[in-house]
């Protein structure tokens, strides 16, 4: 009998080690990736320790674009083709994500974040832009509006973290595993598609819209060698709390926020639009997260608007 259950052992801890190297994904080479990803619109600068990835397309008055947690520059893909008809717009892979991968410091704080874009300005010569951002890089950019209010005209936030607690039930398995002291290692190595998909399943309000190439781009972009770690120092850096800057914000602001935002509550945006004194919000019934992903068109022209002068109809 010992002798059984002892093999029975032995045959079920062989399961879980093969089940578990079924899950297991090697880095993707970063070489690989530019190939794949890059494009005629793709510059590399290296700033504050990143080998910074960015895309320059269009003239007139600058924009940039930041995009969130664990997405990168392609997030804005739907934007950058209108906008570059009547501005020159930027966009860039944040640190610890996309193309531009980890960064040498390993410093991943709205802080640092927020002098790296001070820095890609200055070595563009954009002494003043708009600033759009979503997510973790609408906290960027507010921070950054608040502490160099001189260099912002106008500034979009779409769904900007910093009010909600990150430690939040509803937050997303990976970003729960990035967190947890146990689960963190196994995260470097254990990052199977499927895990992606259902992240990104839940920043779209119709996952109808979610295509396979927008799956495929995001996991290969994690497994950018380096990238994993990366985020596993992101979700676990404990920032100063910045919501004080709010009021400091001189720059008229467009706050566009989905309805059904499953990651940042559209209950935040209340407390944006008080605190922000020239704040106007749009909210998109049944999206997203991620609504310049979703419902880039309807979206864009709404920024469009802000960005001429015309007024978004507040509610």
């Amino acid at each position: 009998m010992r002798f059984k259950a002892k093999h029975l052992g032995l045959a079920a801890a062989g399961l879980v080690i093969a089940a578990t190297a079924l899950l297991i994904r090697k880095d993707i080479p970063a070489e690989d990736l530019k190939q794949k990803y890059a494009t005629s619109a793709s510059r590399f600068v290296t700033i504050n320790g990143a080998n910074l990835h960015y895309h320059d397309e269009g003239q007139g008055t600058p924009i940039i674009l930041l995009h969130g947690t664990a997405a990168s520059l392609h997030t804005w893909d739907g934007w950058a083709k209108e906008l570059g008809k009547s501005y020159r717009v930027l966009r860039f892979d944040l640190p610890g994500f996309g193309l531009t991968g980890r960064n040498t410091t390993d410093n991943y704080s709205i802080a640092n974040y927020t002098e790296l874009l001070l820095h890609f300005m200055d070595e563009q010569g954009i002494e003043k832009a708009h600033l759009a951002g979503s997510s973790l890089g609408g906290q960027i950019t507010y921070d950054f509006a608040a502490t160099y209010p001189e260099r912002v005209h106008k500034m979009i936030l779409l769904a900007p973290t910093g009010v909600t607690n990150a430690n939040d039930k509803n937050i997303s398995l990976p970003f729960r595993m990035a967190q947890t002291p146990l689960l963190k290692h196994a995260l470097k190595y254990i990052t199977p598609r499927f895990i992606v998909k259902k992240s990104l399943k839940e920043v779209y309000g119709d996952d109808s819209k979610l295509t396979d190439q927008t799956i495929t781009l995001s996991h290969e972009m994690l497994l950018r060698q380096g990238n994993r770690e990366a985020f596993i120092s992101r979700m676990n850096t404990k920032d100063t709390v910045n919501l004080h800057k709010l009021a400091k914000i001189q720059a008229p602001t467009l706050l566009l926020w989905g309805e059904a935002d499953a990651w940042v509550p559209v209950t935040d945006a209340a407390y944006f639009k008080q605190t922000i004194k020239r704040a106007q919000l749009k909210l998109y019934p049944g999206a997203g997260h991620v609504p310049m992903e979703e419902i880039p068109y309807e979206t864009v022209q709404d920024a469009l608007h802000f960005l001429s002068g015309d007024l978004v109809l507040n509610r």
